[in-house]
């Protein structure tokens, strides 16, 4: 199955920063509302910036473990496969919230690495030993759908 183009992917991760965005400013709202203050310090930055990053490892660890995707990748239809295809197993998830975390620590070094990789592969994609897709999963190949009287492929 063809690997999602990295447009495609760039979409959705587009759309997952837009949600974690607003999750962030609803928070700091909150934060504000409750009497919290924020200054310019140091100090401030460098927690404000810890607190981003913990919410953005929540937000992927949660939905590609518990969804399989992010709602960025849900809303572009894109979903997660292994590399034969088929739907990923919990620890292959796991793994790929894991590569995601590693590669957002990294000052995103491990998405970009997508443009230089043979396969268009990002560094989750290389530690889970799976990628995205905008095709059908194998496993949901087999299925009919009677409504419309047609077969699922991995090529639609």
């Amino acid at each position: 199955m063809p690997v999602a183009s990295l447009a495609q992917r760039g979409w959705a991760g587009a759309l997952d920063s837009l949600f974690l965005g607003l999750t962030c400013a609803g928070f700091l709202e909150l934060f504000r509302s409750l009497g919290g203050e924020i200054t310019f310090a140091k100090a401030d930055a460098v927690v404000c910036l810890l607190v981003v990053y913990l919410f953005y490892a929540a937000y992927i660890s949660l939905f590609t473990t518990l969804a399989g995707a992010t709602l960025g990748m849900q809303i572009c239809g894109l979903t997660v496969v292994r590399l034969d295809g088929s739907l990923p197993d919990t620890r292959q998830l796991l793994w790929r919230s894991f590569g995601y975390v590693l590669s957002g620590a990294a000052l995103l070094l491990g998405f970009l690495w997508a443009l230089w990789d043979e396969d268009r592969f990002a560094w989750q994609d290389r530690i889970s030993q799976t990628y995205v897709t905008a095709a059908v999963p194998l496993s949901a190949a087999g299925s009919l759908d009677i409504a419309r009287g047609r077969r699922l492929s991995a090529r639609s």
